[in-house]
């Protein structure tokens, strides 16, 4: 059976991608990949379908999705302590996602939240997504401020991202304590733009990823191992010009905590399949204005 969830307003697609720096939003078509997730969802779970999700109190979500597959198209939130949370579900395919301006009573929340009160069991695959929390900025102390635009906890499946805009959050990009692949991803957000927990791993491609002054790009921390490998990335600060930024993250963005054992590396070749039936259809980070200086080359 097939149960379809609409809205009246929705965004409006687009085959053109985000070719230069741009503060707005456009989607785009679906892959081969993603239609056949539609598919199986509307098969076998759910389809959310334009949703527009807009400033609400209580701590509230945009989205709650609890078991089972499902397809979310052209989801809009703003003005919620969450956009998306996923608790004990099967695949899930997110595409053309808004999140903006979060409002909680407390300092948490996320874009997009992974395991918060049951670890997902299928994969999740989040593709073309605008997060901009629009916070005060990095405050590093969590008694004040512990929010991101992703958080992913420990047990979920893999969480796969491609072309995101990840910016605003006062603590972090992403926090992870899980499997994360990312690519064609632009982070500047919190004091620690990407955390990496102890078992958890990150592998990111063709991505930029930047520390807001006096802050971290990366954090690793917690116990065990913590594994960041990246291909074709670049690193740098948020005000720097582009031809400052650099291939691998500069020591000095780099912050290692507690017992954790740090793995980074850079790759030699492109960690993903670009066939026509893969996930990964090559794509580049959308830039967001004012945070680098000059053009992209």
């Amino acid at each position: 059976m097939r149960w379809i969830v609409a809205a009246c307003v929705g965004l409006v697609a687009s085959a053109a991608a985000l070719a230069q720096p741009s503060s707005r939003f456009q989607a785009e078509r679906e892959s081969a990949f993603e239609a056949g997730l539609v598919q199986r969802a509307a098969l076998r779970g759910v389809v959310h379908d334009g949703i527009k999700a807009g400033p609400a109190e209580n701590n509230a979500r945009g989205l709650a999705l609890t078991g089972g597959d499902a397809a979310v198209l052209g989801l809009d939130v703003s003005g919620r302590k969450y956009g998306v949370s996923l608790d004990g579900t099967g695949d899930v395919l997110i595409k053309d996602f808004v999140f903006t301006n979060r409002q909680a009573k407390d300092v948490f929340g996320a874009g997009l939240i992974l395991g918060q009160k049951t670890p997902t069991r299928g994969q999740t695959w989040l593709s073309n997504a605008w997060i901009d929390l629009k916070g005060r900025g990095p405050i590093p102390d969590y008694k004040a401020a512990n929010n991101e635009a992703i958080s992913v906890e420990h047990g979920n499946g893999p969480l796969n991202v491609r072309r995101a805009v990840l910016v605003g959050g006062e603590e972090s990009g992403l926090d992870n304590k899980g499997d994360v692949r990312m690519d064609g991803v632009f982070i500047a957000s919190g004091h620690r733009s990407i955390r990496v927990w102890g078992e958890a791993r990150v592998v990111i491609a063709n991505s930029i990823v930047l520390a807001n002054r006096g802050h971290t790009a990366i954090w690793f921390g917690g116990e065990g191992e913590a594994r960041f490998e990246y291909f074709n990335c670049l690193f740098g600060e948020v005000g720097d010009r582009w031809e400052d930024l650099s291939p691998d993250p500069p020591e000095s963005l780099v912050e290692r905590a507690d017992d954790v054992q740090l793995r980074m590396r850079r790759l030699a070749n492109d960690p993903f399949d670009r066939g026509r039936n893969s996930f990964w259809t090559p794509t580049e980070a959308p830039v967001p204005p004012g945070y680098l200086m000059g053009r992209r080359e």
